[in-house]
């Protein structure tokens, strides 16, 4: 039934073009909300780098419009533009996501525990021939940056008597 639920939810994605990159959630307490099991840092979109094996990865997830009813959101192996497609649940600090190279037929699984801000856990492939372990650590969104020149003007706005 779980299967059934995350290939329509995954295929509903390959459906949908998001085209904005969704923001970067910073580490929030790792309780979850009330009434709910799912910790407080998948409430929001979050950037998760690291790597499956050896290969660099950066995977996106957010929360479905219902968070009870799971995660979403896709990955890219450094290098290469293609992004794979992924969807499942988190409960407490397990987390269970099918992924998708096609939009329709299941690829690969990713089976984790959450610990700290980090993700570790184990990749297996669709047809369980592979599996590989994986560590992947929330992304912290920094401030932007004021550009060089606003700040020089802003300081000597500010100097003068």
């Amino acid at each position: 039934m779980m299967k059934k639920v995350l290939l329509s939810t995954l295929i509903a994605l390959a459906a949908v073009s998001t085209g904005a990159s969704a923001q970067v959630a910073a580490p929030a307490a790792q309780t979850a909300a009330a009434g709910s099991n799912v910790p407080a840092l998948f409430h929001k979109p979050v950037f998760f780098r690291g790597v499956v094996g050896d290969i660099n990865v950066q995977v996106n997830i957010r929360p479905k419009a219902d968070i009870d009813e799971g995660i979403e959101g896709e990955y890219f192996i450094f290098g290469n533009s293609h992004k794979i497609l992924l969807a499942g649940e988190i409960e407490g600090d397990q987390l269970f996501m099918e992924e998708s190279e096609n939009g329709t037929n299941i690829s690969g699984q990713w089976d984790g525990k959450l610990e700290g801000d980090s993700l570790v856990g184990s990749w297996m492939s669709a047809d369980g021939t592979i599996t590989k372990p994986f560590t992947l650590k929330a992304v912290v969104q920094k401030p932007a940056a004021a550009p060089a020149h606003a700040a020089k003007k802003a300081a000597s706005n500010t100097a003068k008597p």
